[in-house]
């Protein structure tokens, strides 16, 4: 048995994820687990299926096993999601292999950049004094990494990308808490992250997003009939799309009743932000907005979409630097239930089924994070076409799929 797990956001599956699954198996993995963003995630946006159906895409394209990442670590940053993520699967006890796709697909370049980030401090000082001049972390951080580099080497341009970005802190969470988990990496093929371009049968998550937002079903060529079979169902039920517009006064409620405090007090504000977010927020009426009033080189798009994520779920400082308290299972198939097996005697966090029976395995801050999951849901629900019940979490089912 080798079992092989995957980062994910699933929004929605499609077939670059399935190519990942195939090239994982291609690999000698006979088991898959994925870790998965629910329903708000890493650049603030909202899912457009919700976590249950996009676990269940997950499970009939080739996923044995899907585990919640939970929402304090999936709408965090590239560091806050890698730690969130990494970390919860280490405390599985049974995963051998963490396969994550990149532009870079060379393995010992991703763990040389690596090796430069973290070997002194001469990085963190430079990026801290680009932090002060203006640029944004990611940007900051790789004109830290090129200004050491030498011998013309290309370090810094792997930096450029966000899928190696992601790549880098998931190695160096491994590092830092000396994981026995081997990274593999899976050269990215097709469309690029976030590009509205298609290449064949592959498109972008942000391309299939937006061909679904317009109404447009050729985004069925890019993914599996299994997702697309799913996505028209919930899109006749009125669970499809989830779009903050649908809620837009509800938010503006949250956001126009917090204070600078209030605002100090949500992860990613600092030096003053709250300031200007307190401003934009009373000078203007859509979250679209609030953004674009606030938006520079160094406050980014994604980073202030998660900010308001943050505030409307409710989630602060002190509760996201928590590290994981619980592994909650979403779906899985027969070989899913192999590896849950193998968990309940290897894994050293509770194993959460039903939320309704086993939140008493958790401690008092294991349950303040798994409130925020359950909020969540039920503030989910106010996103999508029809507005849908409270509860789904103790409601909805796992998805349980067993292979023919």
């Amino acid at each position: 048995m080798k079992s092989t797990a995957i980062i994910s956001e699933y929004n929605p599956f499609h077939n670059g994820h399935k190519y990942q699954i195939q090239k994982s198996r291609e690999n000698g993995s006979t088991h898959i687990i994925s870790v998965m963003g629910g329903n708000f995630l890493q650049r603030g946006n909202c899912a457009i299926l919700d976590k249950y159906n996009r676990a269940k895409a997950a499970i009939l394209g080739g996923v044995d096993l899907v585990i919640e990442l939970p929402q304090i670590y999936a709408v965090g940053s590239a560091e806050k999601f890698a730690f969130g993520a990494v970390q919860t699967l280490d405390k599985c006890g049974c995963v051998d292999e963490l396969a994550f796709g990149a532009e870079c697909g060379d393995i010992l370049m991703l763990k040389r950049t690596v090796d430069i980030i973290t070997r002194s401090g001469e990085v963190e000082t430079l990026c801290k004094q680009y932090l002060k001049q203006g640029y944004s972390h990611p940007r900051a951080m790789q004109a830290a990494v090129e200004y050491i580099s030498q011998n013309g080497d290309n370090i810094s341009d792997i930096l450029k990308s966000p899928n190696n970005t992601l790549a880098i802190e998931y190695i160096k969470v491994l590092n830092n808490i000396n994981s026995n988990i081997n990274p593999f990496a899976i050269k990215r093929v097709g469309a690029m992250h976030g590009s509205m371009q298609t290449n064949n049968e592959f498109a972008s998550a942000s391309a299939v997003r937006e061909m679904i937002l317009n109404g447009d079903n050729s985004y069925k060529k890019f993914i599996p009939n299994t997702t697309a079979e799913i996505i028209s169902d919930c899109i006749t039920l009125g669970e499809c799309p989830g779009e903050y517009k649908n809620n837009s006064r509800g938010i503006m409620t949250v956001l126009r009743s917090m204070t600078a405090e209030d605002f100090a007090n949500i992860p990613d504000v600092t030096e003053g932000l709250e300031n200007r977010l307190v401003k934009a927020v009373r000078e203007n009426n859509s979250v679209s907005d609030i953004i674009a009033a606030v938006k520079c080189k160094r406050y980014t798009h994604a980073r202030l979409s998660r900010i308001i994520a943050c505030a409307y779920l409710g989630i602060t400082k002190d509760i996201s630097s928590l590290e994981p308290k619980y592994i909650r299972v979403l779906a899985f198939n027969d070989r899913g239930t192999e590896i849950l097996k193998l968990m309940k005697k290897s894994a050293s966090l509770p194993v959460i089924m039903s939320p309704a029976k086993d939140m008493k395995k958790l401690d008092d801050m294991g349950k303040k994070i798994f409130e925020i999951d359950l909020r969540a849901s039920d503030l989910y629900g106010l996103l999508t076409p029809n507005v849908q019940r409270c509860g789904n979490d103790f409601y909805k089912a796992m998805v349980i799929n067993n292979r023919e």
